[in-house]
């Protein structure tokens, strides 16, 4: 072997390769275009940064908040006089639910943008900025009011406070299912009904809850209406501002006839997780490292696509069509 053949050949100092070092058309318009491709990316990493996202997350309840308020306003096809409303839980405890609520005699319509008859059980969460517009909060301007008891309908509204636990709130006729002085005539009840709001914990009148602007109408006299709700306490934090809500799905089923008691029968029940719905932020060095990483990352595949481009043209078109638009490469002598 001829050593000293390879020590006159060897180079310690590799040079650049000609394609880095001499301008061409083509290498011009890669370096545009993987210029635009950075920048539009860099854009939408900061549009990300700023916007931050959102991020939820399933827990344990640990909130000791033994009592909140069921907020009711709806229209029932039978005169107060004739209502009964009250309020069981599992501790067996009872609450007179008529000494919280309002109760004024109206004449009973539907309004036409109400669902009639729908599928309310397809409830959704909230979207957190929605959430942020509509989290006035506010308060039925009346308390404990009961007037024109003897109108055809009556609208029923107002707060009701209850035990955090699994129970009921039900509107049925004076005598049916409870003892009372006098038997409410089956020919004067009607349970067709309205509800304008039905939800949980603070009363916030511009979110929508599932069973809000619904109505289920019947022709029986006798006839029961149940709603089965479970509950999901539901925090919403954004900017430092905290939102305590609920929501809930539902499933409504309805029986004629004599087999349970008339009425409306709202089953609700509490469960033990809460969801936390917050808007977050990465880090401002994550951030830069990220966008590091990203601009490194795209060089270092324009160059490779660049080299893999280049080598196919010389395969398929020849060493002439590649090197159209290529700067002569300059001589030191």
């Amino acid at each position: 072997m001829d050593y000293h053949r390879t020590i006159r050949v060897f180079d310690a100092f590799p040079k650049t390769e000609p394609v880095n070092t001499v301008r061409s058309t083509k290498g011009s318009y890669s370096t545009i275009l993987m210029g635009f491709f950075i920048l539009f990316l860099i854009w939408v990493e900061i549009g990300g940064y700023v916007d931050g996202y959102i991020d939820r997350q399933f827990m344990l309840d640990r909130n000791i908040q033994r009592v909140l308020n069921i907020n009711l306003d709806m229209f029932v096809a039978t005169p107060c006089n004739y209502l009964h409303t009250n309020v069981k839980d599992i501790t067996q405890d009872r609450f007179l639910a008529q000494e919280q609520l309002n109760f004024e005699g109206v004449n009973f319509f539907i309004p036409d943008s109400f669902r009639v008859n729908g599928d309310e059980s397809q409830g959704s969460t909230l979207d957190l900025d929605e959430v942020m517009r509509e989290s006035a909060l506010a308060e039925f301007r009346e308390k404990k009011s009961f007037t024109h008891g003897d109108a055809p309908a009556c609208h029923i509204f107002g707060s009701i406070p209850v035990n955090k636990v699994h129970g009921f709130f039900h509107i049925t006729g004076k005598g049916y299912g409870y003892r009372d002085r006098s038997i409410v005539p089956k020919e004067a009840l009607n349970f067709t009904h309205v509800i304008s709001e039905f939800s949980f914990g603070e009363f916030y009148p511009y979110m929508n809850n599932p069973l809000d602007f619904t109505a289920r109408t019947t022709n029986d006299h006798i006839h029961t209406f149940n709603y089965y709700l479970d509950v999901v306490p539901t925090e919403y934090k954004k900017l430092g501002i905290v939102i305590d809500t609920t929501q809930y799905s539902m499933t409504v089923t309805e029986l004629p006839g004599l087999s349970r008691p008339p009425g409306l029968f709202f089953n609700y029940q509490f469960e033990p997780i809460i969801l936390s719905i917050e808007e977050k932020r990465i880090s401002f060095v994550r951030f830069l490292v990220r966008l590091v990483t990203i601009c490194g990352g795209i060089m270092v595949v324009a160059k490779w696509i660049f080299r893999t481009v280049d080598k196919l043209i010389r395969v398929v078109f020849g060493n002439q069509v590649a090197n159209r638009g290529r700067e002569k490469a300059s001589s030191l002598l």
